[in-house]
Parts: structure tokens; C-alpha cells; sequence
């Protein structure tokens, strides 16, 4: 059985292991990636972190097939304060993606990769107001099918938004609704650390990259003054570069061509987070198949087969990579 674990003062019980669905729909076609969706549920995974722009705008509505019937033992998150790039001309373009991905999976990778150049890259922020926080919550309980969510998120929120007076009493009072059981910030680590300041019971932030003693630092706060962590990143922002990837392989002594450095730096995220939900994606087989492994694994001990690997949880174990 998958490690359970109690999110900070929120009393949210959950996986140590969260799917994420940024892709779902957009990178990932919708059949499979509620497939895989299912085999991670079936598998023991019950955190599904989610958001309105996640998928091009389709991942909530994608997600609430999977949901349907498995609410009960589910911890569903959502968030508020992106919106889809492109405006108006960009909803035809995201409407059609789907398809284009399609057609160019069977032409071939160098189509592939020019419709990858003509997706949108980034999501714009939308200006925090409590009635954007109501409606949207309200329309993302509406795509997913649900009465609720357990987790409602600031999201990509700078530093300076997080203590407004006005969004913390329309948090509160979504909360004190039942529409959300709990709040979050989910932004980066100086948002992370402002939030620290106010009553939000879990915080969503990158892990911190190997040798970043602020960012350890930052995590042990948090754990300290009582709140739930969601770390991802676990790779790095764009996924382990081959020199970052060859540094890890030597200081864990394994293959760097092999699955070794993911391996270890999924063992990294749960040692660094031993008493919160690690998300990642798992879309493929194989990713999910080494991601449960990883989850299942003692956060206390050292990796299976990862020589010369010794974790102590809340402690950077590459931190001399810094």
C-alpha cells in the first residue's frame, strides 16, 4: 500500500505520491492520459493536483471522468490566478491542438516538434479578486463533477499578493463554505515564504535545486510552523540537463545513462519531503511503474541498489552538488 501521509494542521490525509495534470489534454491526448489517471489511482495514488489552465483548459473536465465514481477516496486540488494565454485567437488555436498532435504523431517528430514551437508557452496572471477566487472555484467544481475540493490554491501568485486582507477573507470564507476544505499558496519559494506569515495551511513550491540550503531551510520552516508541503520540480525546471545528470550519477555512484539519476532524485524529493505529497507526472508506464517504487520506499532509508546514497529526512542528501 502506497505511504500515507497527514497534510501539516489541515488533518488532509493523502498519498506521498501526487499525479500532476498540467498535460492532461494538451501534451497528453485525453483517452490516455484518463488511462493513466485511473492505473495511478488504482495503484494507490489519491492526490490529483489540477488548475483551470492545466491542459489547455480541458484537464478539470478530462479529470472528472476519472473522478466519477472514486470521489470518496480522492484529495483533489485546484487553483486560481492564471488564465490561457492567447486570449480569444488562442482558444481556437487550443481547441484544434489536440487534434494536431495527433496528425503529427503519425507524420512524424520533426512535424511534432514545430507544432510544439507553436503552442503557447506561458499563462497570464489574472488580478486577485474575490469574486475571480468564488467564480472560479465555482466553475472548477462544475468541470470536475464535485461539491468540493480539498486543497484551493493561490496560484503563481507573487510574494506581495499573498497577505492581501480582501483575498484572505474570501479564502476563509470558501472555506468556511465547504467548497474547499483547506487553502494554499502554490508559487515559488519567496511566495512560500510570505505565506508563511498568514493562514494558509499548505504550500505548493518548486524542491530546491541540490546544494540550495535556503530552500532546505525554507521546507524545514514550513514543516515547523504546522503546514502541509506539495513540493514537484523533482527534476529541475526543465528536467535534468546531462551535466546535472552526470553530477548526480557520481555522487550516488550509478550509470548517469541509465535510470539511476532520476531514481535518486526522486529519492532527493522524498527525503526532502518526507511528510508531504511529492507530485510529478505519470503519464507513461514507466514513469508511473518508477515513481511508485520510489513512493514506496522507506523515507528513512537509504534508495534500493544507490550506492553510496544516505538520506536523512529533511536534509539535502546532494547537497555537496551545490
Amino acid at each position: 500500500m502506497l505511504r500515507r501521509v497527514i497534510l501539516g494542521e489541515t488533518g488532509i490525509e493523502t498519498s506521498c505520491l501526487g499525479f500532476g495534470c498540467a498535460s492532461l489534454g494538451s501534451r497528453v491526448p485525453a483517452e490516455a492520459g484518463a488511462r493513466a489517471l485511473a492505473a495511478a489511482i488504482e495503484a494507490g495514488v489519491t492526490w490529483l493536483d489540477l488548475a483551470p489552465v492545466y491542459g489547455g483548459g480541458r484537464a478539470e473536465e478530462i479529470a472528472a471522468g476519472v473522478i466519477r465514481g472514486r470521489r470518496d477516496r480522492l484529495q483533489i486540488a485546484t487553483k486560481v490566478g492564471l488564465g490561457l494565454a492567447g486570449g480569444a485567437g488562442g482558444g481556437l488555436r487550443r481547441a484544434v491542438m489536440p487534434f494536431a498532435r495527433r496528425a503529427a504523431h503519425l507524420m512524424g517528430g520533426g512535424v511534432a516538434a514545430r507544432l510544439r514551437g507553436a503552442a503557447p508557452k506561458a499563462n497570464s496572471r489574472l488580478p486577485l479578486t474575490p469574486d475571480l477566487l468564488a467564480g472560479s472555484l465555482e466553475a472548477s467544481l462544475v468541470r470536475l463533477g464535485t461539491d468540493h475540493v480539498d486543497l484551493f490554491a493561490l496560484h503563481g501568485v507573487s510574494a506581495a499578493e499573498v497577505g492581501r486582507e480582501e483575498i484572505l477573507r474570501a479564502l476563509e470564507d470558501l472555506r468556511a463554505s465547504g467548497k474547499t476544505r483547506a487553502v494554499a499558496v502554490a508559487g515559488d519559494a519567496s511566495a512560500a515564504a510570505a505565506a508563511l506569515a498568514f493562514p494558509y495551511g499548505v504550500l505548493q513550491l518548486p524542491l530546491p535545486a541540490p546544494g540550495d540550503t535556503d530552500g532546505t531551510r525554507l521546507l524545514a520552516r514550513a514543516r515547523a510552523a504546522g503546514r502541509g508541503l506539495v513540493t514537484h520540480s523533482v527534476f529541475g525546471p526543465g528536467g535534468p540537463d546531462p551535466a546535472l545528470r552526470a553530477r548526480v550519477a557520481a555522487a550516488a555512484g550509478v550509470p548517469a545513462d541509465g535510470d539511476g539519476p532520476a531514481r535518486v532524485l526522486m529519492a532527493r524529493a522524498f527525503a526532502l519531503n518526507p511528510e508531504g505529497v511529492v507530485l510529478v507526472s505519470m503519464f507513461s508506464d514507466r514513469s508511473r511503474a518508477a515513481n511508485l517504487l520510489a513512493a514506496a520506499e522507506d523515507p528513512k532509508a537509504a534508495p534500493r541498489d544507490l550506492r553510496g546514497f544516505a538520506r536523512v529526512p529533511g536534509e539535502d542528501p546532494l547537497a555537496a552538488l551545490a
